[in-house]
């Protein structure tokens, strides 16, 4: 990797940390809780991609069993 490239990723890594200093515990608690719901989004996609026959009903059991799994495996 060029050395520009991986000093620029440094350079945005260490913005994100100071901007994440720069929050209050509320914003960080509402910041954390629009990343899961981004998560969740993400991952409900790949569950549609994943098994396409699945009604939103479906969808939300699978969720719910892969988020109970993470919990567990941590």
């Amino acid at each position: 990797m060029e050395k520009s490239i991986i000093s620029d990723a440094r350079a945005a890594d260490l913005a994100k940390v100071r901007q994440a200093r720069r929050m209050s515990p509320e914003m960080k608690f509402r910041a954390g809780s629009e990343l899961f719901e981004e998560a969740c989004r993400w991952t409900l996609a790949g569950i549609s991609h994943q098994f396409p026959h699945l009604d939103e009903g479906g969808k939300m059991k699978e969720l719910r069993r892969r988020l109970t799994l993470a919990e567990h495996s941590s």
